[in-house]
């Protein structure tokens, strides 16, 4: 498998998917990160925009879909690497 832009991108759709599956109230909550409303932007500006992330990629639900599936037709009809 060499580096291509289809590959990189392919690898971001993955990140995508992980980061959508993640159960907020059940993954962040035990580390006090599962309200963005509750943290303080200025206290820790890492944590504010890992939780931004996450929150943001929620709403990203249905073009992801319409990604995945025309990423596994096309790695359907030109075959897999």
């Amino acid at each position: 498998m060499g580096l291509s832009l289809y590959n990189i991108v392919k690898a971001g759709l993955l990140c995508v998917n992980a980061l959508m599956i993640l159960n907020k109230p059940r993954f962040l909550a035990k580390y006090g990160l599962d309200d963005i409303h509750n943290l303080r932007p200025m206290e820790n500006p890492i944590k504010y925009q890992a939780v931004g992330i996450l929150t943001a990629v929620q709403f990203l639900k249905v073009p992801v879909i319409a990604l995945n599936v025309v990423t596994i037709v096309f790695e359907i009809l030109l075959g897999g690497s």
